[in-house]
């Protein structure tokens, strides 16, 4: 019997109407990488790449400088697999999981799509097998009394009580070949610039709203 793994996120998708095809303002994207070591590094990319990097929520949080450019910074994290791909102790192939953001600010993870919104098909994850809140700072994960444990770095978590995992932590489902995860931190940076020479004026151009969508 063959069997693949996928690893998936119910994450929502920008609304086409956040970037317009015509506008007088220049809008610049980056995201500063702060990984394990929380040294910040700007990865600059287009509004195409990072429409295709993830889903992406709206912060109720922002400022408006005195000639109207707007600047709105968007913490997120993302769980990049780390795993070897051994699967001796399985007995059979399968593909490893992919990476995952957490987009909502609680969800669960687990083997069945039925009973968790992150679905790792890997057979030593339990059918629902943990649960994930987002923080600003990091991820606080519980353990629903998993067959096989959950496990921030090497400790391994008591069921039922709230752990918290920062940039840089690995957090393994119950398996330290197929489904472990190292917690990575984004921070979007959207900065609304100058009018372009045109001669356009900044109340003229377009208003860009940033809306999710289910």
């Amino acid at each position: 019997m063959t069997t693949h793994s996928l690893s998936y996120a119910k994450t929502n998708s920008l609304s086409p109407g956040f970037f317009p095809a015509k506008s007088s303002v220049a809008a610049q994207f980056s995201l500063n990488f702060l990984g394990y070591n929380c040294l910040p590094r700007k990865l600059k990319c287009s509004g195409r790449q990072l429409r295709n990097f993830g889903a992406i929520r709206a912060s109720d949080s922002g400022s408006t400088s005195a000639d109207g450019s707007m600047e709105r910074i968007e913490a997120r994290k993302i769980l990049g697999s780390t795993g070897d791909g051994d699967t001796r102790h399985i007995g059979y192939k399968i593909a490893m999981p992919s990476p995952f953001e957490i987009a909502s600010n609680v969800v669960t993870v687990g083997r069945v799509p039925e009973k968790a919104d992150i679905v790792i098909s890997v057979p030593t994850v339990s059918a629902l097998h943990a649960r994930i809140q987002k923080t600003d700072e990091n991820l606080l994960i519980t353990d629903l009394d998993s067959t096989n444990g959950t496990f921030i770095d090497e400790k391994r978590l008591q069921p039922g009580v709230v752990s918290a995992a920062s940039p840089g932590n690995l957090v393994t489902f119950g398996d330290t070949n197929l489904a472990i995860f190292r917690v990575y931190k984004f921070k979007q940076e959207e900065v609304t610039s100058e009018p372009e020479e045109s001669g356009a004026k900044l109340e003229d151009a377009p208003s860009e709203n940033l809306e999710s969508t289910s």
